[in-house]
């Protein structure tokens, strides 16, 4: 097998990142991520007959791919984090079935006590306590989530605004759902750990700004 390079090649290291650059970074992961998906493609039309012995014969090729696969990520996700003025608008750009750019998260709620907060509901919101609250005192995010800011504000709940970050999504059909679960197992075997981080905050207040 050929070797694989890791990285798009002429991305600059350090300096002024250009919309160029993650162009060039995002097609090398679209064509990175093909390779992953056209090996387990091929896999899968073998499955049928021997599962063990065609993991056997494609696991160190899906592994490399999903090495280099997961090298073009992190390049095209450092790119991001370095140029988040690059996408004022538009918020996002396609490659290849790559979409990466800049979106905002899901703003939060959030308050200091559940039992303040719910003694003040008890006072300024007494028809909507049952709803709000549940009877071991502990608040209903979602239904917090409906209420009006003035109301927020008058039981002392704050609205946390949801950031700016960045992502990177690549195209989900059946075969590229195995290479997911191909890839997992590729990277468990390599003692990776790329588990998205959870959100900070008590509670969801609305959906996410799409791209």
């Amino acid at each position: 097998m050929n070797t694989i390079p890791l990285c798009a090649p002429g991305i600059p290291l350090r300096g002024q990142v250009t919309l160029a650059d993650i162009r060039v970074a995002a097609e090398y992961l679209a064509a990175r991520h093909n390779d992953t998906t056209g090996c387990a493609t091929l896999m899968q039309a073998e499955i049928k007959g021997a599962i063990a012995p065609i993991m056997d014969r494609y696991k160190a090729t899906m592994d490399a791919y999903a090495a280099a696969e997961a090298a073009a990520h992190a390049q095209l996700t450092e790119l991001l984090v370095r140029s988040p003025h690059l996408f004022a608008k538009p918020r996002s750009l396609a490659v290849d079935g790559v979409k990466a750019g800049y979106r905002k998260a899901e703003d939060t709620l959030d308050w200091d006590d559940d039992e303040v907060v719910a003694k003040r509901i008890l006072a300024l919101l007494p028809q909507q306590y049952d709803l709000l609250v549940r009877t071991q005192v502990s608040l209903v995010v979602d239904a917090l989530a409906a209420l009006s800011p003035e109301d927020l504000q008058k039981i002392g709940v704050r609205t946390v605004t949801g950031v700016d970050s960045h992502y990177i999504t690549v195209g989900d059909n059946d075969a590229e759902k195995l290479t997911k679960l191909v890839i997992a197992a590729a990277a468990a075997r390599q003692g990776d750990d790329d588990k998205p981080r959870a959100a900070k905050g008590k509670a969801k207040a609305g959906k996410a700004v799409p791209a």
